[in-house]
């Protein structure tokens, strides 16, 4: 049913006629392994596109573990995340050294238990247009480039995985899933200007099509210590900026830049007739909950209530 549920969020996206190109390696080929996937982040669309990925492929939705800012806890999907044990990362300095401690318990008390395959981590921590005066600053101080199209990723989260779930940790002690291979998903709005949930939910953006590119590495290549990691990673986010920059410049997007045997971009194909049968589904157990299943939990003064504002709190005081 959870996939069920990233399903009708993919089916928002298609309905508005926002498609999702795909290159450079194959998810598809890649899901076989234990994934780490790192998009770059630059609006509320970024999450709903991921999902909307993610729906299309066969068994991975549900084996998929996401790390998202505490906000999120508060949507409607973000109560839906919360019963699916995904992670919620409090924004702040003040409260970074013990989010990590969080995501460290986390993962060893949800993630291995419950053998998940693929793990969602934004490393850039927020939306490019929040994010950016802070990353321009710290660039400055500590002579790193300054990037345009992404920030500067930060790699707290990341250690704290790696450390876990990487060669030192899960597979090491033999005691349950870990990561085989580190994911770097490059997401491209037309024209540089990322959509939103608004566009999203409304369509009051002209269709378009969003190119995803992926490229991965053995999590054996990825640096364990602080510091390399630290410059790797920045090294990644560079790439990233030359790719989005050429793609804005010239309107094509460079899906062999690093790669010549990359595959080219290639539209995302939903099943429709799911969709449909989803809805239906949705239609009637929804009729069947108001009609059967609260009366009976409400009893026969069900619609007595609803009539009477004072037995409504009445109601509730007594729940």
């Amino acid at each position: 049913m959870y996939n069920w549920l990233l399903a009708m969020v993919a089916w928002m996206n298609w309905s508005t006629g926002y498609e999702i190109a795909e290159s450079g390696e194959s998810l598809d080929e890649l899901k076989k392994e234990n994934l780490l996937l790192m998009p770059n982040h630059q609006s509320t669309a970024d999450v709903p596109f991921c999902i909307t990925i993610i729906s299309s492929k066969k068994g991975f939705g549900d084996n998929t573990m996401w790390i998202l800012a505490k906000q999120f806890l508060f949507t409607n999907f973000g109560f839906v995340s919360w019963m699916h044990h995904d992670f919620f990362v409090v924004p702040g300095k003040e409260k970074r050294k013990q989010s990590l401690e969080e995501l460290h318990d986390h993962l060893n008390r949800v993630f291995i238990p419950k053998k998940r395959k693929y793990l969602v981590l934004f490393p850039e921590g927020g939306f490019l247009h929040k994010r950016k005066p802070a990353s321009d600053s710290f660039a400055k101080k500590n002579n790193l480039p300054l990037l345009k199209n992404v920030t500067l990723p930060r790699t707290g989260a990341l250690e704290v995985i790696l450390s876990v779930l990487g060669p030192s940790g899960a597979l090491q002690e033999g005691v349950g899933p870990s990561i085989s291979r580190v994911v770097d998903m490059t997401i491209a709005y037309p024209v540089g200007r990322p959509l939103d949930i608004l566009a999203i939910v409304s369509g009051n953006r002209d269709p378009c099509t969003t190119h995803v590119h992926y490229r991965s590495w053995p999590v054996e290549q990825v640096p364990s210590s602080s510091s390399e990691l630290f410059d790797w990673m920045v090294e990644l986010y560079q790439q990233k900026e030359e790719m989005l920059s050429k793609y804005y410049e010239t309107g094509v997007f460079p899906y062999d830049m690093f790669d010549k045997n990359a595959l080219p971009p290639t539209v995302i194909v939903h099943n429709t007739l799911r969709w449909w049968i989803l809805h239906v589904f949705f239609l009637v157990s929804s009729y069947f909950l108001w009609t059967q299943i609260v009366p009976f939990f409400w009893g026969s003064s069900f619609s007595s209530i609803l009539e009477s504002p004072h037995k409504i709190i009445h109601t509730l005081d007594i729940l």
